[in-house]
């Protein structure tokens, strides 16, 4: 007899003896039970009694039980289609069943799991009807190829389409319509996500290199590690309840952090069809127009009141082209996108250094913005102040464009 079948079948007459024989118990009794753990634990006895009791078990791909212990639903075995199409789905990669059923007959199919000489399990032989199990299973109690077969029906193909109220459920749109789909738990791809994410975080590997890093010592290749991982919990104390690689996990799952991205705040606003009226807000320059205004409205004129006013027009200049640095500031060529074609090309060339030769080898493009910075700073005025009903004059706009001259001028590293 195989090496590993003798020790499955030791460790459970162990395990029988230990619940069953008692100080209590005279020596008669002892040998009849000693006598029963033999006949009860020899091939002959117990594979035909594990024939039997394999219809309690279901091998599958996506257990129900994951929703809930006593959810019933069709034994489902999906086999996805390899393709290089980016997702981590069934087909894209291998990994082992699952079995659920009655708790009590487990032992099966730890049985049919059970390694041979060339590495392969006992279930793998009997579907390829090796003549090595056949050797194996051949007992006087028993038929093998009865044996083989209701042992093979743990993986029997379940053609019905049932699922059950406890599982969880999702309405889907297809045309006019909706699919409602019961949505199952790939409890292998959950097994081999823990595995290695456990090896990632507590191999001997990883605990060396931490030791390292406790002693404040160098380390040649350190460690990995993954933060904001949810540990889920399924079955309570009982995980074999919902399956055996559920049990094996110790009802334990990972999730990994699925959060949205944490965006930055952006103070400025790409302009799609102008920077004056897409990027700047007339709020934000609230107190330098209304204390232009305080200026404007002083019934004299002097030299302290003329630098007062042409120091706080410099001023409202000054941010102005604070706002057009931060978007010129931002990813080169941004304004050759689709959605910035309505932008006028003369702010295209100024806002963005795709377009720097033209802006050193171009001069209309300065007058273009001029024109423009001016008027908003002459409507912006009049917006901030429309309660006090004075408008700016013919004069005053020409002063403007002069100052907004005066610092494209000043500025070449700038705009040049």
């Amino acid at each position: 007899m195989n090496q590993n079948i003798s020790e499955f079948f030791a460790e459970r007459k162990a395990a029988f003896l230990k619940a069953k024989i008692k100080p209590s118990l005279s020596p008669e009794e002892e040998a009849q039970i000693l006598a029963d753990a033999e006949e009860k634990f020899s091939l002959s006895a117990w594979l035909p009694d594990a024939a039997k009791r394999v219809s309690q078990l279901s091998m599958v791909s996506h257990p129900s039980k994951f929703s809930h212990p006593s959810a019933k639903t069709s034994s489902i075995i999906a086999k996805g289609t390899k393709a290089i199409d980016g997702y981590l789905r069934t087909g894209n990669i291998d990994y082992e069943l699952d079995v659920f059923g009655n708790a009590a007959a487990m032992d099966v199919f730890k049985f049919l799991s059970l390694k041979l000489e060339d590495g392969q399990s006992i279930l793998s032989h009997l579907e390829e009807d090796s003549s090595t199990l056949k050797k194996e299973f051949t007992i006087p109690t028993a038929n093998y190829e009865n044996l083989k077969n209701d042992l093979l029906s743990i993986k029997k193909i379940d053609i019905s389409s049932k699922t059950d109220h406890l599982v969880k459920q999702v309405y889907f749109p297809v045309e006019d319509n909706y699919h409602l789909l019961s949505t199952l738990t790939p409890s292998g791809l959950l097994t081999l996500l823990k595995s290695r994410l456990d090896y990632i975080r507590f191999s001997d590997d990883t605990k060396m290199a931490k030791e390292y890093r406790k002693k404040n010592e160098y380390h040649a290749s350190g460690y990995d590690d993954l933060f904001d991982l949810t540990v889920t919990g399924f079955g309570g104390t009982q995980p074999q309840n919902v399956s055996v690689l559920n049990s094996r996990n110790a009802g334990r799952a990972y999730l990994l952090a699925s959060t949205p991205p944490k965006l930055k705040h952006r103070d400025i606003r790409l302009p799609t069809q102008d920077f004056f009226k897409s990027s700047l807000r007339t709020s934000q320059f609230k107190d330098s127009f209304q204390t232009l205004h305080s200026l404007m409205i002083v019934p004299i004129n002097n030299v302290h009141l003329r630098h007062g006013i042409s120091n706080t027009l410099k001023y409202i200049v000054d941010q102005v082209l604070q706002r057009a640095f931060k978007i010129r500031s931002t990813t080169i060529g941004w304004s050759n996108a689709e959605h910035y074609q309505s932008l006028p090309l003369a702010q295209r060339i100024w806002l963005d250094d795709v377009h720097i030769s033209k802006r050193q080898d171009e001069d209309e493009w300065i007058s273009q913005i001029n024109r423009h910075f001016a008027r908003w700073i002459l409507q912006a005025y009049e917006f901030t102040c429309k309660d006090s009903h004075i408008k700016l004059s013919d004069h005053e706009l020409h002063e403007i464009r002069n100052y907004v001259d005066e610092a494209l001028a000043n500025d070449q590293e700038f705009f040049r």
